[in-house]
């Protein structure tokens, strides 16, 4: 009988170690995904485009850009469909019709990892819509901080090409914070 109870009361108290040293419901893992949410980017960048025109006719320029887009989870699982606008933070005056004046691009980003510091990859469209029309495909690649899921700070290379009233080879690197809300 005695051996019978010292085993009950070593099982019970393994029991009652193993529960406390368990991890409770409340204390899962923070998540830093773009679940179910949506927001406003805000975002400073810095471009290198190159432009023909036509055959004999090429030029070059660098400008700083001020973008604002929207962003909204479209799969339930993160991946985000950002809708934007830019506009050049330089002089207006194009005579030429060669500098990037504004535009809009519509991209899809993809998140790799839902932790604070995550990658992220985006495929896209954008077109330039004042001082000539031209559009054309975009693709980047980024680095995400979200010290909350309530905002984030962000990095990204971007490159795109586009053709119309131009051909247009295009790559820039893009600061922002993101502000999110479900």
């Amino acid at each position: 009988m005695a051996v019978g109870h010292a085993a009950r009361v070593l099982v019970t108290g393994l029991a009652l170690a193993l529960a406390a040293a368990a991890p409770t419901a409340g204390a899962l893992e923070p998540r830093f995904d773009h679940r179910d949410q949506q927001g406003v980017l805000v975002g400073l960048d810095g471009w290198y485009e190159a432009v023909s025109a036509d055959r004999r006719t090429s030029t070059s320029d660098t400008s700083p850009r001020l973008r604002l887009a929207w962003s909204r989870d479209v799969s339930g699982e993160g991946g985000e469909l950002v809708l934007g606008a830019a506009a050049r933070l330089a002089s207006w005056s194009d005579p030429g019709r060669h500098r990037y004046l504004g535009g809009i691009d519509a991209r899809y980003r993809g998140y790799v990892g839902t932790e604070q510091l995550k990658t992220f990859f985006e495929v896209g469209l954008w077109s330039e819509l004042a001082s000539r029309l031209v559009a054309g495909p975009l693709v980047g690649a980024g680095v995400a901080y979200d010290p909350s899921r309530a905002w984030g700070l962000q990095a990204s290379l971007v490159f795109a090409t586009g053709f119309g009233q131009a051909r247009v080879a295009t790559g820039g690197l893009s600061l922002g914070v993101q502000l999110r809300f479900e």
